[in-house]
């Protein structure tokens, strides 16, 4: 495994990364982590940067958000399901905000290590929390593109204020995922850790 704190890239992390990036890619591509809606899909293809950016570092997080950006344009522009969808094809609404999720990931995490080193749980909450706001990253990255970009398109094509659409929007789905993902990274994230740190003895 490689370094958990200084992300270096090396051949050994950036082949893992490569794995992150084919689950990445699963999830994009099939219902298992894209769920098509009228107004917008919803996702979590981006667990796996998360994932990537507390593991193994933000070098390696920033490939893997980069490839869920990239995939989440593809669809857009090949395939689109959503009102919102078009508005995926511009880069900054799909790109931009995906490879923001490693860097608040990653640095959040590493301070609230340095804030919680007093803990016996600061792994665990460091590792909760730093989840909650890279997914979170994704979330308002996302819709605070597509307003500031698209807020009169959006008007135009579903007759609702754009504003009035994307708060809709997150108060559905938002806390729920958001709970989910960290559910389902906590424990990854620390068997990892925990594996890596016994590789090293």
């Amino acid at each position: 495994m490689p370094d958990l704190t200084k992300g270096k890239l090396s051949t050994k992390s950036l082949a893992e990364a490569g794995m992150m990036i084919a689950l990445t890619l699963v999830l994009a591509f099939t219902p298992i982590g894209m769920i098509r809606l009228p107004i917008v899909s919803i996702t979590i293809a981006h667990v796996p940067a998360i994932i990537t950016a507390l593991v193994l570092g933000l070098p390696e997080g920033f490939i893997v958000a980069l490839s869920f950006g990239c995939a989440s344009l593809f669809l857009a522009a090949t395939s689109p399901s959503s009102i919102l969808d078009p508005f995926f094809v511009n880069p900054l609404v799909s790109i931009l905000p995906r490879i923001l999720i490693p860097i608040t990931t990653y640095f959040v995490y590493h301070g609230l290590c340095k804030a919680f080193k007093n803990s016996k749980h600061k792994e665990t909450l460091s590792i909760l929390i730093a989840t909650a706001v890279g997914n979170l990253t994704n979330t308002f990255g996302v819709y605070t593109m597509l307003y500031i970009l698209y807020a009169k398109e959006i008007l135009e094509k579903s007759g609702k204020p754009a504003l009035t659409l994307i708060i809709g929007a997150i108060s559905t789905t938002t806390l729920y995922k958001c709970i989910g993902i960290m559910i389902i990274v906590l424990p990854i994230v620390k068997a990892v850790k925990k594996f890596a740190l016994s590789d090293k003895k």
